[in-house]
């Protein structure tokens, strides 16, 4: 069970990407977010290297997490999933997610394969050195912090970004972030504001 501290450090951390957060019911959800650089990366899949530049033209849903997380990921994940079932094959076609592992230690791209697996094909796991993974974490405005659990099995537990950050077929980050308690109409209806503009 969680200390009361680090349950207080978990609920400040949640309280700043508040902050941060530009829902999507913002009339400036389709604006590039200038608050972060962004950017393109490369990482590893169990296919081989994936790289954000590879899905111009489509819109990329950015999801950060780790195959252990007891809640936040499963449930982004899941949100997601709900979200495809509810797109046209046409429309999934020009939709892809990324998982981003925050845990390279741990996460090997066959076991992100595989929890992936459980939620979407269109979800994809990927992984990368911790130094690469950083990088991408600070050009992404995404938040994480690893706790020490001694007394767990698991050993230590990640604090982080809760949010599906949104990349549309330009490669640009956009200011329309979907947080954990956006519903799933909405999102969808995010979505396809979002296709039309595809190059």
């Amino acid at each position: 069970m969680c200390s009361k501290k680090w349950h207080t450090n978990l609920v400040l951390t949640i309280a700043c990407l508040i902050v941060l957060t530009t829902t999507v019911a913002a009339d400036n959800l389709s604006t590039a977010d200038t608050r972060f650089p962004g950017g393109d990366f490369t990482l590893q899949s169990i296919h081989g290297p994936v790289s954000l530049k590879q899905y111009r033209g489509n819109v990329v849903l950015l999801f950060f997490g780790y195959t252990s997380c007891p809640d936040v990921c499963p449930m982004a994940l899941s949100i997601l999933s709900s979200v495809f079932s509810r797109l046209e094959p046409e429309e999934l076609e020009k939709i892809k997610a990324l998982f981003v592992s925050l845990d390279p230690d741990r996460d090997t791209p066959e076991l992100l394969s595989r929890y992936t697996g459980f939620f979407h094909p269109n979800i994809i796991g990927v992984t990368g050195q911790a130094e690469n993974i950083d990088q991408i974490v600070g050009n992404y405005g995404v938040v994480y912090k690893k706790k020490q659990m001694p007394d767990s099995a698991i050993g230590y537990s990640i604090s982080h970004t809760p949010d599906i950050l949104v990349v549309n077929g330009e490669g640009q980050l956009l200011r329309g972030r979907i947080g954990p308690a956006t519903s799933r109409e909405d999102i969808v209806a995010y979505l396809r504001k979002l296709l039309p503009l595809l190059q």
